[in-house]
């Protein structure tokens, strides 16, 4: 449903720069998870204070006796006393479950920031790959012109031509993956800081 027929891709993620951008550990998905379940459980807590108060009954009515044709009106007020059980123990229960989610916010902070530091690491070392990769490309290029040369002027034999230009597909493959594992170090830690991957990137 294009407009006018895709001959050729303007961008290409594989030669895409990637960037580390410093973002706060707080941002992460899993740390923000962690931060709403904290905060529930936090409102949880009152919630259950809320239920342990005394529950003020009132009732009104109406009574009406045939024989004297009166109506009497009659008012009721109940109000239990919480002498033994004020709700403590779904407090404390409450209670228990906010520090048990505090703690998660803690480890989910402490993985995320191990993760992302995997994560820049991963990135690195790619990119490091890839440079080297492009480095193998342009030295089996020129071999395999060299190796050209030769066998135009007969110095080289085909077979030792045909090593060579292995080589050289093997050196261009080799940077293809390289591009390919640097894009999905970037796809990864863009996952983990909760962005989109290859932000200002054409």
């Amino acid at each position: 449903m294009l407009p006018a027929p895709a001959t050729s891709i303007e961008a290409s993620l594989l030669d895409a720069a990637v960037s580390v951008q410093p973002t706060p550990v707080d941002s992460a998905p899993t740390v923000r998870v962690a931060e709403s379940e904290a905060t529930a459980a936090e409102r949880r807590i009152e919630v259950e204070r809320i239920n342990g108060r005394p529950d003020v009954t009132a009732s009104v009515g109406v009574t009406r006796y045939g024989l004297e044709d009166e109506t009497a009106l009659t008012v009721g007020l109940s109000l239990p006393l919480p002498l033994f059980n004020r709700n403590r123990g779904n407090i404390d229960a409450a209670r228990a479950e906010f520090r048990a989610a505090e703690a998660r916010v803690l480890q989910a902070r402490q993985d995320a920031n191990a993760d992302r530091s995997a994560a820049t690491a991963r990135l690195a070392s790619s990119g490091s790959r890839v440079s080297a990769a492009d480095a193998g490309v342009k030295a089996a290029e020129e071999a395999y012109r060299l190796s050209r040369l030769g066998a135009d002027a007969g110095r080289i034999s085909q077979l030792e031509l045909r090593v060579s230009r292995t080589a050289l597909i093997n050196a261009r493959s080799a940077a293809v993956d390289a591009r390919l594992s640097r894009v999905r170090a970037e796809i990864d830690l863009a996952r983990l800081e909760g962005r989109a991957p290859f932000q200002g990137n054409s």
